[in-house]
């Protein structure tokens, strides 16, 4: 019997028989793992507490014939503002089902624990808009997933991206907009290349274009410290980052659908803008 002590992100916890729970836990040297909580049921409220989803807890495990036990645990980050509010709970998820996806059993945390982290901390305690605290996450998991988009310039010219831009989301480039009037003019575009392939450009701002630079090559901590004060800038930039990020990743999240249906009061926020082009253009 193998025990080991870690703090752990509680991803998710879901009931297992009457009594038990099975967490899905993300810890720096251990990665994602899953792990049985025995009588969850009859615990006190502070051990509860301590192995809800989207906290972070000191945790002791113990290991019999290949399944994980959790032993006991203590919160160490519970992160109250998400309790308090649906809105942050149900992003709260989406961005846990993001950590699961870009991580794994046996390999290291990593950057992915410490933006998850961060961007819980920030939805916990931050009067930053929630699209724009999504945006930031989608868009520096991208990169930490090794999706590095090229956006400081554009792909086809050199030059600077200038104010109407486009980013090609399957190139994983900016182009800007007289590169693409001159390919478009050279040639009708197709919707789909003869691969059956999809191009797809999501039009940016020359400042939504700099805040997706910025989170790239900020520091960790830094990766939330700037504005952009144009709503149009943030619309773009939140739309063309969660497109980048789904895209890439090859699929869609059922917790980012259930954000979404909480947001339908305010539709706006999610309308598609995207164009779609043929890759070759």
């Amino acid at each position: 019997m193998q025990h080991f002590s870690t703090d752990a992100l509680i991803l998710r916890a879901t009931p297992r028989g009457d009594h038990d729970k099975l967490l899905m836990v993300l810890a720096p040297k251990f990665g994602r793992f899953y792990a049985i909580l025995k009588g969850a049921g009859s615990m006190r409220h502070r051990e509860v507490a301590a192995t809800e989803p989207y906290t972070l807890s000191n945790m002791e495990f113990y290991e019999k014939n290949g399944v994980k036990w959790v032993k006991n645990a203590t919160a160490v980050e519970t992160f109250p503002g998400l309790r308090t509010d649906m809105d942050k709970l149900f992003l709260a998820a989406y961005v846990a089902e993001v950590a699961a996806e870009l991580s794994d059993e046996r390999e290291d945390g990593g950057e992915i624990l410490p933006l998850t982290l961060n961007t819980l901390h920030m939805l916990s305690s931050s009067k930053e808009e929630r699209q724009h605290i999504k945006a930031v996450f989608e868009w520096r998991a991208a990169a930490v997933a090794g999706f590095m988009p090229e956006v400081d310039h554009c792909q086809r010219c050199g030059g600077a991206v200038g104010e109407q831009c486009y980013l090609d989301v399957m190139g994983g480039a900016v182009i800007c907009g007289a590169c693409l009037q001159t390919a478009s003019a050279m040639r009708p575009i197709p919707e789909v290349s003869e691969m059956g392939e999809r191009s797809i450009l999501c039009p940016l701002t020359a400042s939504a274009a700099a805040a997706m630079d910025y989170v790239i090559k900020a520091d960790q901590k830094r990766i939330f410290a700037f504005q952009l004060k144009d709503e149009l800038s943030r619309n773009l930039f939140a739309r063309a980052t969660e497109a980048y990020l789904l895209h890439h990743l090859e699929r869609g999240f059922p917790t980012l659908e259930s954000y979404k249906r909480m947001q339908a009061p305010h539709p706006h926020l999610f309308q598609n803008s995207i164009l779609t082009r043929t890759e070759d253009i």
